[in-house]
This record gives structure tokens, sequence and C-alpha cells, in this order.
């Protein structure tokens, strides 16, 4: 197993390589583990990659915190009670609720 986002927090591999390594691992049909567990990501991490964030921006995240409020109803959002949708705002990647409060 590897730490993908951990490598592009150092700088030993970039985006693109990212996905690359990650398509490469989603279509070994050999393996033992789920995916985001060989990739050494967490559940929040991979429902962020599946909700279109790239791996640069979970990256970010890791290093530098996620996102905790809403960006349509200013509310907290708690990553690992889930309930969030990763969503481009403002030329960036941000987190909303699935329903706002």
């Amino acid at each position: 197993m590897r730490d993908l986002l951990n490598e592009l927090i150092e700088g030993k591999i970039t985006n693109e390589q990212a996905e690359d390594i990650c398509s490469e691992e989603l279509a070994d049909t050999t393996a033992t583990v789920p995916v985001h567990e060989a990739l050494g990501m967490s559940n929040p991490e991979w429902t962020a990659l599946a909700h279109g964030a790239e791996f640069q921006d979970i990256a970010n995240w890791r290093a530098h915190g996620w996102p905790k409020q809403c960006f349509i109803c200013g509310h907290s959002i708690n990553v690992e009670q889930f309930g969030w949708l990763a969503r481009e705002h403002d030329g960036r990647m941000q987190l909303r609720h699935v329903v706002c409060p």
C-alpha cells in the first residue's frame, strides 16, 4: 500500500500521476483491499474524489485542514459525519451540505 496524498504533498508525484496510479489500482482485478485503502485514502477523501475533487485538492485539505463551513448556508460541516458534497465554488473546490439545515 502507498500514501498517494502524502506523495502529492511532498512533491514526489503530480496530480496527473496520481490519477494514473488510481486508474491502475481500479483496473487491478486481483486486488485484495478496496482501492481507497490501497491508495492510503480515508473514506471522506475517497468520497471527495468521487464528487469531483482533484487529488491535489484533497491533498491540500489533508495538509491544511478541510473546509469547515458550507459555502451555501455557512453552517458547519463535519467531514467524518458526511452529509456533504464537494463542489467547485468561487473558482475552487469547497464543501456544501447535501441538504442545508
